[in-house]
């Protein structure tokens, strides 16, 4: 909904005059014709006031000076205008035009049984003036005041109801419009805030089982490279070298593709998403983890994994590397059995299991690792199993042969 443009105070104050103006002169031609249907208030026989209707209209006129109120005090008119009807017996036009105000802004039960008084004095106000009518000695003026009477009271009652129902649909229409924009409003922070989280897990997790990986790699590469500086076995030491120096390149490769996915312009052409490619990325990622010094013992029975969905094929590559990094970090023995099956109608399970040290990297850790390869399953729909008893830790994972468009586990 556009917001409302709302008028100068000057121009707005003007108009409010204007509207005050108008009603006091309506109100004195009301208030003139409740004085003619009385004999007491207009002399029949001259057609002059009398003095209890310049008495009467007096007060009358008093009464209209409460219109400015209207808005601000809507009961101040309708107090002056009920007493009028009862006391000096006036028109209602006063109190018609407080109670639609009031109508308008009613909420409590005591505030409709205010207006509904105020209701049933407007036809108890014709009923009086007709009763004067009859003390007119002209029959026909009598008629013809009747008529009147009862034309303006259904029109006055008209006029009440339809404008106070009117402006109360009306506002109800501007809230309920005002509240479905705050609420989209919230909807789409909330979406918002929801779209940035996600890319933050995405990334959180991409950072933890790429960065992470390779920099636990070098750590454990390092720690090798002093024993084997310490033996003074100079062949050795150059071919830890050199795996040391792979996992830094490897590293900061990584680290090149996770900022350029940072960038507003999204990665660079120099650096893009590594599309899986089958088999080679597992060996990849398998020859990585034996070269850090850890005993792989696997059984792989795939079933058209080269040709498997790339979601899935990613979700395989991340988890097989974060479980094998976890067994490299903690394992006590250097020693990982891995079974890696599956078809595209069975869907791919995914075994890992060691014997744990005496930190045991899902138990005594700070579990990124298991809440990453959680994720990344039940992006895809699968499912994973823990289970640590005594000295042997097992992980079983999973995972669903999503189709293409899926979400990605990346």
């Amino acid at each position: 909904m556009l917001p409302r443009k709302r008028l100068h105070p000057a121009l707005r104050l003007l108009i409010s005059a204007q509207i005050v103006t108008l009603m006091i002169f309506i109100g004195l031609l009301v208030l003139v014709s409740a004085a003619m249907t009385s004999p007491a208030t207009m002399d029949p026989e001259t057609d002059e006031i009398t003095d209890a209707g310049a008495i009467t209209a007096f007060f009358g006129m008093l009464i209209l000076l409460t219109l400015p109120w209207y808005r601000r005090a809507p009961l101040v008119p309708m107090i002056c205008g009920a007493a009028g009807v009862f006391v000096l017996q006036t028109d209602p036009f006063v109190l018609a035009v407080g109670l639609t105000v009031w109508m308008v802004r009613c909420r409590r039960r005591w505030q409709w049984a205010v207006a509904g008084v105020g209701l049933a004095l407007i036809p108890l106000s014709a009923v009086i003036h007709l009763l004067r009518l009859g003390d007119w000695p002209d029959e026909d003026y009598q008629q013809t005041g009747r008529m009147l009477v009862t034309c303006l009271t259904v029109i006055c009652l008209g006029l009440v109801l339809g404008i106070s129902l009117w402006a109360r649909q009306r506002r109800s229409t501007q809230r309920a419009q005002a509240d479905a924009q705050s609420a989209q409003h919230s909807s789409e922070q909330l979406s918002d805030e929801l779209t940035r989280r996600r890319e933050r897990e995405d990334l959180a997790r991409e950072v933890h089982d790429t960065l992470a990986g390779r920099l636990s790699g070098l750590s454990l590469q390092v720690g090798s490279l002093e024993q084997t500086a310490q033996r003074g076995d100079e062949e050795q030491l150059d071919d830890a070298l050199r795996t040391t120096r792979r996992y830094a390149d490897q590293a900061l490769t990584d680290l090149r593709i996770l900022l350029a996915s940072l960038r507003e312009s999204g990665a660079s052409s120099a650096a893009p998403a590594q599309t899986p490619a089958g088999i080679p990325d597992l060996q990849d990622i398998l020859d990585d983890a034996a070269a850090s010094g850890l005993d792989i013992r696997p059984y792989i029975l795939l079933d058209g994994y080269s040709g498997a969905p790339a979601a899935l094929q990613r979700a395989i590559l991340r988890i097989t590397q974060e479980a094998l990094t976890n067994a490299l970090r903690h394992s006590a023995d250097q020693v990982v059995r891995m079974s890696l099956t599956g078809n595209p109608q069975q869907g791919v399970r995914l075994g890992f299991g060691n014997r744990a040290g005496a930190a045991s990297g899902f138990s005594g850790g700070s579990q990124t690792g298991l809440i990453g390869i959680r994720e990344r399953a039940e992006l895809l729909g699968g499912s994973v199993e823990v289970r640590h008893e005594g000295e042997e830790f097992s992980l079983a994972v999973m995972l669903p042969w999503v189709a293409e468009g899926a979400v990605s586990a990346e």
